[in-house]
């Protein structure tokens, strides 16, 4: 199971990298003094070398962490990350990200993007992860909205 979670995080790294780069502004040739001519304000680029991501793809990023967390920690039980293995295998990323948007905005004050734990729990749900009664009593696990979009197995 460590392999796989370490291919997904890779293959999320990877797909990363995939983002175009805008090419590097040319410096200006120099100028009678051998100086070269101040760079405009608005023509510097953000930090990580291209353009900052659009709102949806900073949650899509925030979402693929969760869900790669998941994979990766030791608290979670196998058939939850295998609902949400199938659940990113049969589902774009983006499909997943505009459910959990969903059931955000359905479940206010209850699911916030800041708790990386309501988040998974979310994502679970929306995976179609459905817990034993006996699982689910033992664990004190609360129900989380159930939403129709995305199916893992």
């Amino acid at each position: 199971m460590r392999a796989l979670a370490s291919f997904i995080a890779g293959a999320a790294l990877v797909a990363g990298l995939a983002v175009p780069v805008q090419a590097a502004p040319k410096k200006a040739p120099a100028q009678s003094g051998g100086k070269a001519a101040p760079a405009k304000a608005g023509a510097a680029a953000p930090a990580a070398g291209g353009h900052a991501p659009s709102p949806e793809v900073e949650r899509a990023m925030l979402y693929l962490k969760v869900l790669i967390s998941g994979l990766q920690s030791e608290k979670v039980e196998g058939p939850i990350k295998g609902a949400l293995v199938g659940c990113i295998y049969n589902n774009s990323l983006e499909k997943i990200s505009e459910s959990m948007d969903k059931v955000i905005a359905e479940n206010p004050g209850k699911i916030h993007r800041d708790n990386p734990t309501e988040l998974l729990s979310a994502m679970v749900a929306i995976c179609g992860y459905k817990p034993t009664a006996a699982a689910a009593g033992a664990t004190g696990a609360s129900a989380t909205p159930q939403h129709p979009a995305p199916q893992g197995r």
